[in-house]
């Protein structure tokens, strides 16, 4: 009997922020305290306030993009009375809820509620898109070890998001950059699959001696989350994640050949970006979705390079 050992991430929690909220204190704060391992830059089309428009215990919320020849394209929202927005000013809108009033609500949360809570799909049948989509540009990993590996450092110092922003405004479009900050945990399955016909029935002493040998080759955290980074941007091929021709794959492994012999047979991720209510997407990913799965088979040394092949195109630069 033969095992596999299947290394399986999964984002565990998920935060979206601005890149300029890094200077709220409250934002700053939280975001430091909770080491995300992966941050992931967005860009979507900006989304502006319109109206709100109380009346029978409901309230309609208008909202609106540009298009490229800067005509309006209305999106309209209908939510109970629970919900009212009084302002909007400088990105936060000022609102009243169940919980408090004058209580002040970033945009890009509240937009991502809005679109969570109306059915688009059926009030706007040719709708691809939602103001609360996010396409993936570039991928980045800050797990935390040092003051150069934390997430508000990276993100406020990072050239990735300074050349996504030259190039909106290069473009004169109307987006703007949404940062995904996602933390992971890791869960290493030991699988073993039989034949009907199969003579071997029960594990031998061999091969769960096999089984431990492997078990016991632990990942360091910091190699754990490289091969994370690695997995979701072999899956997104974000446009912008060309620099890996300079860092990878991170002083946490000391070489290629130590990637290809992780002692592991398969590789999967899950990414849920539900709880925020906002769907990836990249231009290689085109289908937008609230949750992306992935699962590579690693069980050979041509398994592991097809699988590092995209970084090491990069990395070959």
């Amino acid at each position: 009997m033969k095992w596999n050992l299947d290394l399986n991430f999964y984002s565990s929690e998920v935060f979206l922020f601005n890149p300029s909220d890094i200077k709220l204190k409250e934002y700053k704060s939280f975001i430091k305290e909770r080491k995300y391992h992966i941050y992931i830059v967005c860009k979507r089309k900006k989304a502006y306030f319109d109206k709100s428009i109380c009346g029978n215990g409901y309230i309609q919320t208008t909202l609106y993009n540009l298009d490229e020849k800067q005509n309006k394209i209305y999106f309209d929202f209908k939510h109970r009375d629970s919900l009212i927005i009084n302002s909007y000013k400088n990105g936060s809108y000022n609102i009243d809820n169940e919980k408090c009033k004058g209580q002040d609500m970033r945009d890009i949360h509240l937009i991502s509620h809005l679109c969570h809570h109306e059915d688009m799909t059926n009030k706007y049948p040719n709708l691809e898109a939602l103001p609360s989509d996010l396409e993936v540009m570039y991928i980045g990993q800050a797990f935390g070890r040092t003051k150069l590996k934390t997430i508000d450092y990276r993100v406020f110092n990072h050239n990735k998001i300074q050349e996504i922003a030259l190039d909106i405004l290069d473009k004169g479009s109307n987006e703007e950059i949404i940062i995904v900050g996602l933390k992971f945990e890791n869960k290493t399955l030991g699988t073993s699959f039989a034949a009907i016909n199969d003579k071997v029935i029960r594990p031998t002493s061999e091969s769960m001696q096999e089984l431990q040998n492997k078990a016991g080759k632990k990942l360091t955290k910091g190699q754990e989350i490289t091969v994370c980074e690695a997995s979701l941007i072999s899956y997104f091929k974000p446009k912008l994640n060309t620099e890996y021709k300079k860092s990878f794959p991170s002083k946490d492994f000391s070489s290629y050949n130590e990637l290809y012999e992780i002692d592991f047979e398969d590789l999967s991720f899950v990414v849920n970006t539900e709880p925020y209510n906002v769907r990836l997407f990249s231009e290689h990913i085109k289908e937008r979705k609230y949750e992306h799965y992935q699962h590579f088979p690693l069980k050979s040394k041509g398994d592991k390079e097809s699988f590092f092949e995209y970084l090491y195109k990069l990395n070959k630069k």
